[in-house]
């Protein structure tokens, strides 16, 4: 998809405790130098990935499965109307975008 550029640092599940604890999400802070907060979007497609984002103090914005966001919009519904979907919003997703890069490059 041609974003390696977007991207200064990794962390894996073998760096630390994993999601839903927010270490990941605190350790990518910490080698980017900047500070845990709103200013921090964490983007993943579980509950889990929204949980560690949200407790490490920063933004949650969920993605949803190409799969379940067909299947709705099949049966005429939003495309974040899924249950995993759902349960990343219960889980403080900001929002929960569409699968795919476009909707999220526009956060840059």
């Amino acid at each position: 998809h041609n974003i390696d550029h977007l991207f200064r640092a990794a962390v894996c599940m073998e760096d630390g405790p994993h999601k839903p604890d927010p270490f990941p999400v605190v350790r990518a802070c910490e080698l980017l130098g900047v500070e845990p907060g709103s200013a921090v979007i964490m983007v993943g497609d579980t509950p889990d990935d929204i949980r560690a984002g949200v407790a490490a103090g920063c933004r949650g914005v969920g993605v949803a499965l190409p799969e379940n966001a067909k299947e709705s919009l099949a049966a005429g519904k939003a495309h974040d109307s899924d249950k995993l979907s759902v349960a990343m919003k219960e889980c403080g997703a900001v929002l929960v975008m569409k699968p795919g890069f476009e909707e999220l490059l526009e956060f840059f």
